[in-house]
């Protein structure tokens, strides 16, 4: 089952707009680290309303795009947090290799 099959076409977009959200929240020292998935889905519904009108579908595209972007963030730390990992062990393998 693709998401995008549910999602409509215009609210694609929201999709990497709620992921920059994602990351400028991460740097926020101050706003709780919970929180950040509730902020982007009150944002995602509140664009989807204002521009679909006031119906229940407005709220699940809202829903559905934070999902979306929610769920390419944990592939993309996951991806690029395991490779920074990597690394790490290499780094130490080779320090253990040269004492």
């Amino acid at each position: 089952m693709d998401f995008l099959d549910f999602i409509r076409e215009s609210a694609i977009i929201l999709i990497p707009v709620i992921y920059f959200i994602g990351i400028f929240l991460r740097q926020t020292p101050f706003i709780p680290e919970w929180s950040h998935v509730w902020i982007e889905l009150l944002f995602a519904c509140i664009a989807c309303l204002l521009y679909y009108g006031w119906e229940i579908q407005s709220v699940v595209q809202g829903i559905l795009v934070t999902g979306v972007a929610t769920v390419y963030k944990d592939i993309v730390d996951t991806t690029f947090g395991s490779l920074k990992v990597s690394e790490k062990w290499k780094d130490r393998q080779k320090k253990k290799d040269i004492s």
